[in-house]
């Protein structure tokens, strides 16, 4: 199965989940705080999902732009937004239908993780984008061994989650595709285990070889990554790196789009 279609199958199933309340709306408000949005900004939403993002952003710019690959997920925001200022739209995040320099904040939230070619997202971003560019993610440890020990554990979980990057890869991304980063702030965000592990329908033996390696972390064990807690709940780190664009430019070797 190509990997977009693991995604579309797995986020067909999910999209139900993606309520504005609980985890799938967590972080909006650090999210805003950091971004600080301005009246004139045109946004465009990567990878969007049912855009608690670009909807949260909508009020304070002039218009959102919300892509994803994932007809089920548009539909579910499209409820969601009701008049909100945002358009939604189906699309690739690693192909995006939009001229060079379109928009003056394009962001990306939680799915940087989860696709195939994230610097092709990447630069994409930055291609479309004179201003600032904004990903949101979950980051790695910086020890290689702990990092793929937790998308191990994200893989079980989900077959179609991509690779969870540290920050430092994001920030190598970004200046590769031509863009200077200029900050970076980080969120602790607790997980209820069980939760998680429903809104993916993860199969009862998967379950249980998860929630063993958290238990065995708990009393001793190596580490997952993940930082499991006794009450159920494991944490993860959200980073947002900010870094702005060059109006016209687009790196090489990627021709510019028309």
């Amino acid at each position: 199965m190509h990997h977009n279609d693991a995604v579309r199958a797995q986020f067909r199933l999910q999209a139900h989940t993606f309520t504005d309340t609980g985890f799938a709306a967590a972080g909006l408000d650090w999210i805003l705080a950091e971004l600080e949005p301005s009246p004139t900004d045109l946004v465009l939403d990567v990878a969007a999902g049912a855009a608690h993002l670009g909807r949260a952003l909508a009020p304070h710019v002039a218009h959102v732009l919300a892509l994803d690959l994932t007809p089920e997920m548009l539909a579910q925001g499209r409820r969601l937004a009701g008049d909100a200022n945002v358009t939604f739209l189906r699309g690739d995040a690693t192909a995006l239908p939009c001229r060079d320099a379109l928009f003056d904040l394009t962001v990306c939230r939680l799915a940087l993780h989860q696709v195939a070619d994230p610097a092709g997202v990447v630069r994409e971003m930055v291609r479309v984008t004179a201003g600032r560019v904004a990903v949101v993610d979950l980051t790695a440890d910086d020890d290689p061994a702990v990092a793929e020990e937790a998308n191990s554990i994200e893989r079980l979980r989900d077959p179609s989650h991509g690779t969870t990057l540290t920050l430092a890869q994001i920030h190598t991304l970004l200046r590769g595709a031509g863009a200077e980063v200029v900050s970076s702030s980080a969120h602790d965000q607790p997980v209820d285990l069980e939760d998680w592990l429903e809104r993916t329908a993860t199969p009862p033996g998967t379950r249980e070889r998860i929630r063993a390696r958290f238990a065995e972390e708990l009393r001793g064990g190596p580490p997952t990554g993940m930082r499991p807690r006794p009450d159920g709940t494991f944490v993860h780190t959200w980073t947002m790196t900010v870094a702005t664009t060059v109006a016209g430019t687009v790196p090489e070797p990627w021709p510019r789009r028309r």
